[in-house]
């Protein structure tokens, strides 16, 4: 391993071999070790054996390094190189199995995910591991995965509640509200891929995923998960806190992608809603969120989802549509003659979900606040 302190201008080696250093010859392909003159060809029908393949650093502590290998070693140094610490098997793993991600903690420096990848040897279960001791001991947090062709490839956890994990697998991402001891998949909006890698930008809450050859996807403002508990899956309905502030603009009326590239359509105007419901509503009723502004004037209301799991859906910062003349179509929304109010003015409104029955709307949960603002004007 090499350290540079002049952004790559130079490179200081601070370790010296951190793999197990196998020779390619000695391990048993298809169940037996092969003769160098045999039709294998270990340049091109084999894999280079005993690299550094995961690297990473902890954020809180420099100098806190964790190195996977794809021999299956986890080196640990706490002084910047200095002096390194090997750790050569993790419970319930096979031996030698590939380290494909390691995720030192963003909220302790002495917690560290590790997550292996059997599949060279036809072997897809499912390994994750969790240590409290910078990787001095270690417990599995698969929980409840599926552990059939599940193996897995990067996770990260959020910086704000240490509970919430984010985990790619060989054809899905993973999330879980408990610290690992239950799963659940993403599955709108993201196709079957490998997650290879995961990344998540602070400041606005977005997860960011690399995938093996389907591009790469964010899943915009994921902050809601924060609040999600196990009581609040189970109660008949919950919305979740929102983004602090929501921009009203007019967007503009046309999307063109830069030099004919592919493009993909930027997030929708206004405030985006998280909720979850524990089943559809039964006797005619519905669910709906209501909008109101600070003196409690309704100023919308909004039909939910009405199946049972997690949902978004999003208020684009408008009062209700103008009801449409006989023979005609209402106008509004700054001449773009579509059947939608204007802008609501800004200020703090709130958001509650309820079920609604006639005209009658019984709240749900809790309510949340949206404060509007105005879009800020282009300094030049």
């Amino acid at each position: 391993m090499y350290r540079s302190d002049d952004r790559g201008d130079t490179w200081t080696r601070i370790s010296g071999d951190i793999s197990r250093n196998l020779n390619p010859a000695d391990i048993p392909i298809m169940g037996k070790k092969w003769d160098p003159q045999t039709t294998v060809s270990w340049g091109n029908a084999t894999t280079a054996l005993s690299n550094a393949v995961a690297l990473d650093e902890s954020p809180l502590l420099e100098g806190l390094l964790y190195v996977g290998t794809d021999d299956g070693l986890l080196q640990v140094t706490e002084d910047g190189g200095k002096n390194w610490r090997k750790v050569e098997s993790f419970p319930g793993a096979p031996a030698n199995t590939y380290v494909a991600d390691v995720e030192p903690s963003p909220r302790d420096s002495n917690v560290v995910f590790v997550v292996l990848n059997d599949w060279q040897r036809g072997n897809y279960t499912p390994y994750l591991y969790r240590s409290d001791d910078r990787g001095r001991t270690f417990k599995s947090v698969v929980g409840d995965l599926p552990t059939r062709r599940n193996d897995l490839w990067s996770i990260a956890q959020d910086s704000v509640n240490g509970n919430l994990l984010f985990l790619g697998s060989e054809f899905a991402l993973w999330a879980s509200v408990d610290g690992g001891a239950h799963w659940s998949q993403f599955k709108t909006g993201l196709p079957t891929a490998q997650i290879r890698d995961i990344t998540i930008q602070k400041r606005e809450s977005d997860l960011a995923l690399g995938t093996f050859g389907r591009g790469f996807y964010i899943l915009d403002d994921f902050s809601a998960l924060r609040e999600v508990t196990a009581d609040s899956l189970k109660s008949e309905g919950q919305l979740y806190p929102t983004r602090l502030s929501a921009f009203a603009y007019e967007p503009a009326s046309y999307e063109q992608a830069a030099w004919m590239n592919e493009s993909t359509p930027n997030p929708a105007v206004g405030a985006m809603m998280t909720y979850s419901l524990a089943g559809a509503p039964s006797g005619g009723a519905k669910y709906v969120i209501t909008i109101t502004d600070a003196a409690g004037k309704k100023v919308r209301t909004i039909d939910a989802n009405q199946t049972a799991g997690l949902h978004r859906i999003n208020w684009d910062l408008r009062g209700e549509p103008p009801v449409a003349p006989a023979g005609g179509r209402a106008g509004g929304g700054g001449g773009f003659g579509r059947n939608r109010a204007e802008l609501v003015e800004p200020g703090r409104y709130t958001a509650t979900l309820g079920k609604q029955m006639g005209d009658t709307v019984t709240p749900l949960g809790k309510p949340q606040s949206v404060q509007v603002v105005a879009l800020p004007p282009i300094v030049k």
